[in-house]
């Protein structure tokens, strides 16, 4: 499966397509990270399954900034809370309970985080 990443789309695609079936958007970021399938949403963004292309398909995680902010103000001061998540993350280099940091761009205007997957449990729905 191929996870279209477009905000008003979200077509799950056959595995191995280049552009959405639906929207035409492109489905690699970076040329090598593969979204697969959608595992959540919050105030920056959502987040997605994904495997790294030139890694042997080795699994990680797209973090993509998809504000809910109105204001210019607010939108500047977002994307800046974005970007300083990427510089902390890249300073903390490696940690045992922080995925690493694999990559930050920007790709068709917006911006992308790509981190380590770490499997397990989701700690909002997992019972006490």
């Amino acid at each position: 499966m191929s996870q279209c990443l477009n905000p008003n789309c979200l077509y799950q695609n056959p595995s191995g397509t280049a552009f959405c079936q639906r929207c035409g958007s492109k489905i690699l970021l970076g040329d090598r990270y593969r979204p697969v399938g959608f595992l959540g949403a919050g105030g920056f963004g959502r987040t997605f399954q994904a495997v790294d292309e030139h890694r042997l398909d080795t699994p990680c995680v797209i973090k993509q900034f998809l504000p809910q902010q109105s204001g210019t103000a607010e939108l500047e001061k977002a994307t800046e809370l974005f970007k300083r998540e990427a510089v902390r993350l890249r300073d903390l280099g490696k940690h045992p309970q922080i995925p690493d940091l694999l990559a930050f761009f920007a790709q068709e205007g917006r911006l992308y985080l790509i981190q380590e997957f770490i499997a397990g449990e989701n700690l909002l729905t997992q019972k006490c």
